[in-house]
């Protein structure tokens, strides 16, 4: 299973460049990102190539931080990828609480991020499907 860090943070100028220097000045690799506005707060969520130590220098250098499971999975890059994906989970009553994904070779594959409540139950499933799960 994969590991996310939500970050919460003031909706201000600053905020981001402070969190890519702590990862940079740690050695810490970005490889995924999204950012949700709501108003003067918003939530970061990353992936890194080291999900543990980002974790803790954040929460050292007074982010408000959480470590979840996630689902990553490698899908093709083509239309309807996703939708298949997200049939198969409804077909097995398994509701996707949050996701998001990047390309990592345009027009062959990509990777999806899926939060839900039973990250090991997922896995499972898209495995005996022929998915790819990635350990991130």
């Amino acid at each position: 299973m994969g590991k996310q860090i939500s970050i919460f943070v003031e909706n201000k100028p600053g905020k981001i460049s402070k969190i890519t220097e702590i990862l940079g000045k740690n050695k810490i690799n970005l490889k995924a990102m999204t950012i949700a506005d709501s108003g003067s707060f918003g939530i970061i969520k990353i992936m890194t190539d080291n999900n543990q130590k980002a974790y803790e220098v954040l929460k050292d250098n007074n982010f408000l931080v959480s470590l979840q499971d996630v689902v990553v999975v490698e899908i093709p890059d083509k239309v309807g990828s996703f939708h298949k994906v997200a049939k198969i989970l409804e077909r097995n009553d398994i509701n996707i609480e949050d996701a998001y994904g990047f390309i990592t070779q345009e027009g062959v594959k990509a990777v999806l991020i899926l939060k839900v409540k039973d990250t090991k139950k997922v896995e499972e499933i898209l495995k005996n499907r022929g998915y790819k799960v990635i350990q991130f």
